[in-house]
């Protein structure tokens, strides 16, 4: 049985914890989190063990697993440590702020420890649009279309000072909201090849020193092109959409449905923990994690990450075209 502690327990947290409870082979052990009424909301609600320091969740030989969901620039150097004391990592996207820490994290072999949080592949939609295109029934894959439109004020950003810096964040709507997007796309699609892109900010520039708004062109290694628009400056947030198109067909996915051939093929529920506009993919990933063996590693967020990464890089160089590596 595993015994798991949840390293910063913010507005993810209660995701995490409520999907554990389900979990057969794992147990929510602690909740890890600098603020008083944080770690007394989690012994009161949840009977858990509780931490203030990072150090002694490390140091308890009970916990067996820790799920990291603190801000981005603490993710690589927690991974690292809780890898070296032993412990099954769990971490939160984007998995690092830099290009430079994902590359150190590839070279680490205890990385096959790693399950990296990108949860919405487990959607139910996406789970069978997936398998609709490995069976060939959209033919060759041409294209691939990513939009996310969600709403992020003043508020959100000052609720939490690491994010919208450069420096704690890495970013905004791209590598916290829609690094998901990506991931989907690239899940669907195959891997990126090179990419070109801008990023704006059209309605934070009061509060935040990075993009609210992004826009690119892709060219993925099997030939296909893709699209991919994200914004935190709509007036509401929206449920992603993923069209992808063949030479035999097309599919998409919209308002959390899914259609294929303009046939609508699954809705999906709202049964597991989860918000409409993204999914409930949490809890299929902690169950699969720990009672099916199975994890998105390292490896399979790679392009996703490194895409990620180059879209940045693009911005700063004029939009300039990007080859992944």
């Amino acid at each position: 049985m595993e015994k798991v502690c949840i390293v910063g327990f913010g507005c993810i947290g209660p995701n995490y914890a409520n999907a554990l409870l389900k979990t057969k082979n794992a147990v929510l052990y602690g909740i890890c989190d600098p603020k008083p009424e944080v770690r007394k909301f989690a012994e009161e609600t949840y009977g858990v063990k509780t931490y203030a320091d990072f150090e002694d969740v490390l140091s308890d030989q009970e916990v067996t697993s820790v799920h990291i969901c603190t801000p981005h620039y603490l993710h690589f150097s927690m991974i690292q440590k809780a890898l070296v004391a032993g412990k099954k990592v769990v971490s939160e996207k984007p998995i690092t702020r830099v290009r430079e820490e994902f590359d150190a994290l590839l070279q680490l072999s205890e990385k096959d420890r790693v399950c990296a949080v990108f949860q919405n592949r487990y959607n139910p939609c996406v789970i069978a649009l997936k398998k609709a295109i490995d069976e060939g029934k959209l033919g060759k894959i041409l294209g691939v279309k990513g939009i996310l439109t969600w709403f992020s004020d003043a508020s959100y950003y000052e609720a939490d000072g690491w994010r919208g810096k450069i420096a704690t964040e890495g970013g905004a709507v791209v590598i916290n909201q829609a690094v998901h997007t990506l991931d989907l796309m690239i899940h669907l699609c195959g891997p990126v090849k090179d990419i070109q892109g801008s990023v704006f900010n059209f309605t934070l520039q009061d509060t935040i020193e990075v993009e609210d708004t992004a826009v690119a062109h892709l060219n993925f290694e099997n030939g296909a092109r893709g699209t991919f628009f994200a914004t935190n400056g709509y007036a509401e947030n929206s449920p992603y959409f993923v069209e992808v198109v063949g030479d035999k067909g097309k599919a998409r996915y919209q308002d959390s449905k899914l259609w294929i051939n303009d046939e609508l093929v699954l809705q999906e529920g709202t049964t597991a923990i989860g918000k409409s506009y993204w999914g409930t993919g949490h809890e299929m990933l902690i169950h699969r994690f720990y009672d099916e063996g199975e994890r998105i590693s390292v490896e399979d967020v790679s392009n996703t990450m490194k895409t990620l990464f180059a879209l940045y890089e693009s911005a700063k160089k004029g939009a300039e075209r990007i080859t992944i590596s």
